[in-house]
């Protein structure tokens, strides 16, 4: 994605380092830079980027979507992504318990 246009007022990159500045972002007019961060999920770069840290290692995504997508367990009966609890019994994840059951995995509930 490229941070260059011809429209006035529009960012121009200053650094490949994901830093675009921006002229009259502040109150007084003059330029501020801001981070341009790139998600990993679909690679777009993004000033409104954020990081989620999972065990211990810090990752950058532009959306929650890229997130799920990357870091959610997966239920390992249906594929869906686990967003929430889930159901975990000796290291395998579940969407529901309908799942479990599924996979021969008894004694699990739904939380509720």
């Amino acid at each position: 994605m490229s941070h260059s246009r011809s429209c006035p007022g529009a960012p121009t990159v200053v650094n490949p380092n994901y830093r675009i500045t921006v002229a009259g972002d502040d109150s007084n007019g003059s330029e501020q830079e801001t981070l341009m961060q790139k998600c990993e999920g679909c690679g777009n770069e993004y000033d409104k980027s954020f990081q989620v840290v999972m065990g211990g290692k810090a990752h950058v995504f532009d959306s929650f979507e890229c997130a799920i997508h990357a870091l959610a367990p997966s239920c390992e009966h249906c594929g869906v992504k686990i967003v929430g609890h889930g159901l975990e019994k000796d290291g395998r994840m579940f969407c529901c318990d309908h799942c479990a059951e599924g996979e021969g995995v008894s004694g699990l509930r739904d939380r509720v």
